[in-house]
């Protein structure tokens, strides 16, 4: 069971509070008091600290319960007890039991736990929430219902994947043929170089080598001229006696000469290569290595294209598999729509009976309810298989802001038996401009949600702060406002303002004391 509660806030430093603490009830709380005292700061202040508003408090900080956390945000938050601080200094701050999160993760944790009415908005009123409130209503009919709906939401979301990764290679295949025979055109290129590891740099050097070839032939020649003259030095070594330097000469000269032999073979050797191939060969290789970043990676681009080659060779293949796939997702996302459709159709009546049982509450015109199924697949949603439209006595967009309000009751009330406190409900003046039946009717829905939701509601008429569990005054005084719970006195008192203005009556006080008869 999935539970968010608040248990205690604090607002310091806010443009009207400057430190006031008040602890609500698990159940209906109303905040009154005469205009310009704070209600709506106070609200504006509750919704900042889910992230909802901005802050203009230096610090608001709540103890929350909470229990039944959702499995991707396990390790985020934890169970039982927690406090979340918002603070406003250079900037503003999120802190959850002292430790910084971003403001983003507080919205995407709290928002499913958070309802607020006061702001007429078409999001409430779009597809997506309307089929929340029957699927609401039809979970807690047939317990199989919820898994039942998130196999039609998994099988819409694999269905989508295998279309897409279809439109893919359908898309593919229209440039296969070019694709092809560019790859193909690629890997011939590289091919017919051949290009080898090293080879490039081992071509600078042959190039080297030749470039210098007739300058080392002259140079060897004189020095083989040189050697022709070692009798003659050696002669003169004998002559003069000195054997010792006799012999280290004598090697010096044996290894000169060997050098000059390997000389001679490499000039032999260059003398059969043709320079013009030499250069020829380097320039191709130079041309590969600006293309491809040099020839390794040549060779490993040469090995992609051979892959991707084969991958185009094998594409028809490919193609009937994702063919196969998506007709396969097809079907179970069809047999899954039919069981959700059936299921919705099934409880329909009973959900427009609630849901009219509700509006009638809240002296609201009856429902129209359209449950539609959609033929093509196409068309599916992640809803599922049917458009939903519901008009009262007129469409939902025209209803006026007061309207509106109650309407979103109306829908609550046919979801409220499912779990309790889902959900805490901020509404800020949702029975201005009502009249006395109305507002009556408005009282009635939010005492009966508050057994399963965390009601907090400001109020100017009496019906409300009547049927409260608590009953907060904001009183505005030379300091600051205040937040002050009400004992029944004083919620006597505050039920007779609203009704006979600052001068109370007589009549006003026996009419909240009846009122409150049974506190």
């Amino acid at each position: 069971m999935q539970k968010i509660l608040i248990k205690q806030i604090t607002i310091k430093e806010s443009p009207l509070f400057k430190d006031e603490t008040f602890y609500p009830s698990e159940h209906f709380n109303v905040f009154s008091g005469a205009s310009g005292a704070g209600k709506s700061v106070l609200m504006e202040a509750i919704l900042a600290l889910f992230g909802l508003r901005e802050s203009h408090a230096q610090t608001i900080e709540a103890i929350l319960e909470v229990r039944g956390i959702a499995e991707e945000f396990q390790g985020f938050i934890e169970e039982g007890e927690i406090t979340l601080t918002v603070s406003r200094r250079d900037k503003v701050r999120y802190f959850l039991n002292a430790q910084n999160i971003p403001k983003k993760r507080v919205q995407d944790f709290f928002a499913p736990f958070l309802k607020h009415l006061g702001v007429k908005s078409h999001e409430s009123l779009s597809t997506k929430n309307l089929f929340l409130a029957l699927d609401g209503f039809v979970s807690a009919q047939e317990k199989e219902y919820a898994v039942i709906l998130e196999d039609y939401c998994k099988s819409f979301a694999h269905y989508q994947n295998t279309k897409n990764a279809l439109n893919k290679l359908k898309e593919e295949a229209l440039k296969i043929t070019e694709l092809r025979e560019f790859v193909s055109f690629e890997i011939q290129k590289l091919e017919s170089l051949q290009p080898k590891k090293g080879e490039y740099e081992e071509l600078l050097l042959l190039k080297k080598e030749i470039s210098k070839k007739e300058k080392i032939s002259a140079s060897l020649q004189e020095v083989q001229n040189f050697l022709n003259q070692a009798p003659q030095v050696l002669n003169f070594l004998n002559l003069i006696e000195k054997e010792k330097e006799r012999d280290s000469i004598l090697s010096a000269l044996n290894e000169l000469e060997s050098l000059c032999d390997q000389q001679n073979e490499l000039l032999e050797s260059l003398q059969a290569i043709d320079p013009e191939s030499i250069l020829n060969r380097i320039e191709e290789l130079s041309a590969l290595n600006k293309r491809y970043g040099g020839i390794d990676a040549a060779l490993e681009f040469l090995e992609s294209k051979k892959q991707e080659l084969q991958k185009y060779e094998n594409f028809e293949e490919s193609l009937k598999d994702a063919e196969k796939q998506a007709s396969k997702a097809q079907e179970n996302l069809k047999q899954t729509a039919q069981r959700l459709g059936e299921m919705r159709f099934k409880y329909l009546e009973s959900f427009k009976k609630s849901l009219n049982q509700a509006l009638q509450s809240l002296k609201m015109p009856q429902a129209k309810i359209s449950l539609t199924s959609l033929e093509d697949v196409e068309s599916y949603t992640p809803q599922g298989a049917q458009t939903l439209e519901i008009t009262l006595n007129t469409t939902l967009k025209n209803l006026s802001s007061g309207e509106f309000n109650r309407f979103i009751l109306a829908l609550l009330l046919t979801q409220s038996t499912q779990i309790k406190h889902q959900a805490i409900i901020i509404l800020d003046e949702v029975d201005a401009n009502l009249s006395g039946e109305e507002s009556q009717g408005v009282a009635l829905a939010l005492k009966q949600l508050s057994t399963h939701y965390q009601v907090c509601a400001i109020s100017h008429q009496p019906h409300m702060p009547a049927l409260a569990d608590a009953h907060f005054l904001i009183q505005k005084g030379a300091q600051g406002s205040k937040i002050i719970p009400l004992d029944k006195e004083g919620r006597i008192q505050e039920i007779a303002r609203t009704i006979s203005g600052e001068v109370i009556t007589k009549e006003a006080i026996e009419f909240a004391t009846k009122q409150l008869e049974n506190l």
